[in-house]
């Protein structure tokens, strides 16, 4: 399979008419631009699954990118009603009410294998929710619910315990903003404990509070619709990276086939800055894993093990990222994995390292 690249240039005549389905995906999504941003709600809140008639499919997340060794980072993501999307619908683990009905999370650190993360559910008989105050419980399991003007994880299972208090700060990013899908990333500061494999350990520091609401092709009546009708999106990731103790950055890459739909870079800090670039950004895949991946409906990929990004803003280049996957691919976002890596590079001509926590998916 082709490596992927932000830049690729579309030359025949399948190429430019994935290239148009994929400018035609940018729109369907409201994908937002870099001159958009800072006219969109700059405040934001979780909206329990089902409170707004229009919109069926929700999505909660909590993503930290640089927990202390070995856990390395933290993924809470979990899709409640399959969107119609291939990069988030799965055959597998469907509630016998069908897509509409079914939730998937994937929880976990770079411990945990895809048999403890990942998990579906029946929205009706295993999940609830309520608005005021806000909650959302998965099963006996895990929680997220507000705490004051914080919120709560907790998690408490067999393989894993997350007891986090999660502190919203001012800095809100829009990926998407549009009548069928609107879906923003909030920074936030966190400290609580983590317990995997008889051990506990203290954290705190920066992630990220993710949410969005779309309208969802499983819910129409139409079952011939609802099985093969699908939006035109292939290939996503979705990566964070602490730069220090007060600023973040996110990266986002979404592509129908090889031709892009989104790439786009976001800064923000714990004193409520946030930006998106509005320069050329470049994505590109050198290396994938010799190791093919198999997900539990069976659909096999070669993941990334080296890429790169470079980001540009003002006409000036911003920020260099060199990486290099060094976590197991564990399964469960949406129709893809979650993972980490660490990474060199430079920020404003200074020279760093770090750790990077990303969501991949490829359904080409």
């Amino acid at each position: 399979m082709q490596l992927i690249n932000s830049q690729i240039q579309p030359k025949t005549f399948k190429e430019k008419t994935d290239a148009g389905i994929a400018r035609l995906a940018a729109r369907l999504v409201g994908a937002v631009t870099a001159e958009r941003q800072p006219h969109l709600p700059q405040q934001a809140n979780l909206n329990a699954h089902g409170q707004h008639p229009f919109y069926r499919s929700t999505h909660y997340g909590i993503m930290i990118p640089d927990l202390p060794e070995p856990y390395r980072y933290l993924s809470f993501a979990a899709i409640v009603g399959y969107v119609g999307f291939p990069i988030t619908d799965v055959q597998a683990g469907l509630s016998a009410l069908g897509k509409a009905d079914t939730a998937s999370l994937v929880h976990g650190t770079a411990l945990s294998t895809t048999e403890e993360a990942y998990q579906t559910y029946s929205i009706q008989q295993d999940l609830r929710f309520s608005q005021e105050p806000f909650s959302v419980s998965f099963g006996q399991q895990s929680s997220l619910s507000s705490l004051g003007d914080d919120y709560l994880l907790r998690t408490l299972r067999d393989d894993l315990t997350v007891e986090l208090t999660l502190r919203p700060q001012q800095a809100l990013t829009w990926f998407a903003h549009s009548t069928l899908y609107r879906h923003f990333s909030q920074l936030i500061c966190y400290k609580g404990h983590i317990t995997q494999q008889d051990k506990t350990v203290a954290v705190q520091g920066m992630g990220t509070l993710e949410h969005w609401n779309a309208v969802a092709t499983s819910t129409l009546r139409q079952p011939w619709i609802t099985q093969h009708v699908q939006l035109p999106v292939k290939v996503f990731t979705y990566q964070v990276v602490n730069l220090n103790a007060q600023e973040q950055i996110l990266l986002v890459f979404i592509a129908y086939e090889q031709q892009p739909i989104l790439t786009s870079a976001y800064y923000r800090n714990i004193q409520g800055q946030s930006l998106q670039y509005d320069g050329e950004i470049i994505f590109k895949v050198t290396k994938n894993f010799e190791q093919a991946l198999t997900s539990p409906d069976g659909d096999q990929i070669f993941p990334p093990q080296n890429f790169y990004w470079q980001i540009h803003h003002q006409k000036q280049l911003v920020a260099e990222i060199f990486a290099t996957v060094d976590t197991p691919y564990c399964f469960g976002l949406g129709a893809g994995y979650v993972t980490a890596y660490q990474w060199h590079g430079s920020y404003k001509n200074q020279k760093m390292t770090g750790r990077g926590y990303m969501e991949f998916i490829d359904r080409r």
